[in-house]
């Protein structure tokens, strides 16, 4: 019996049969296909117009800033090369020529200001002194400092007025501190003391008077307006003794 129903539920008649094998020839062929295929096809890439033209004006900016710094550059050199069409060396700005002023690049006016400095009875005492001339502006300056060379005798003239002025400044003599007795010491043995003046020197004496003399160094310290830092620093200096001593 189970073999009559397996006959029936598998025996195909000749349209079913043929079917079936178109149907198992579609299954292949799909099955083959993909490997016809390759694996990884990238998609083109389609810049916007947006981009594209972002890209060729960023482009266009670079350039023409590009080609202006050119320009502002050579317009520059040039620029300090008509200013600066002298010759450089070593020079005294004290001796030197209008000539030799000319020499080094500086126009005619600025020449005629220095020497009109020197006639009046100015001196370069320092290279720096060249920025004070009126005219010089700082570049030119700077490019002929490295350059000067001022002797140290030129300036000998002004010696015998440094020793004059030596000459007046007062002598100050260092005071010379002794030891004192701290019940015994008067108001100017106190003012001789550092840090002592006379109005405190007096507070000291009408302090010990009151007290009926000292009786330690330390009580000393109470005195009013004698500060800690300037007891400290006349404590060496003071002798205590008793009428028994």
């Amino acid at each position: 019996m189970i073999k009559r129903i397996l006959k029936d539920y598998f025996s195909f008649n000749s349209r079913e049969r043929i079917a079936i094998i178109l149907l198992c020839c579609l299954m292949a062929f799909f099955w083959v296909l993909p490997e016809f295929y390759p694996d990884n096809i990238s998609a083109p890439v389609i810049e916007s117009p947006h981009k594209t033209a972002t890209g060729a004006l960023e482009e266009t900016d670079t350039t023409n800033n590009l080609a202006t710094n050119l320009v502002i550059q050579s317009d520059r050199k040039t620029a300090l090369e008509n200013v600066f069409r002298g010759t450089l060396f070593a020079f005294n700005p004290n001796t030197i020529s209008a000539k030799d002023w000319q020499k080094l690049g500086l126009r005619e006016k600025t020449t005629n200001t220095i020497l009109h400095y020197l006639q009046k009875g100015g001196r370069f005492r320092k290279a720096e002194d060249l920025k004070k001339i009126w005219g010089m502006s700082a570049t030119e300056a700077e490019r002929l400092i490295p350059y000067v060379r001022i002797p140290v005798t030129v300036f000998k003239e002004y010696e015998p007025q440094k020793k004059q002025f030596e000459n007046t400044v007062p002598v100050i003599e260092k005071k010379q501190v002794n030891k004192i007795n701290i019940n015994q010491a008067s108001i100017s043995d106190w003012g001789r003391l550092p840090g002592i003046g006379k109005v405190l020197a007096g507070r000291i004496v009408k302090f010990r008077n009151k007290l009926g003399g000292f009786t330690s160094i330390n009580q000393l310290g109470k005195t009013y307006g004698l500060s800690d830092s300037v007891f400290q620093t006349i404590q060496p200096y003071l002798i205590f003794e008793t009428e028994n001593q």
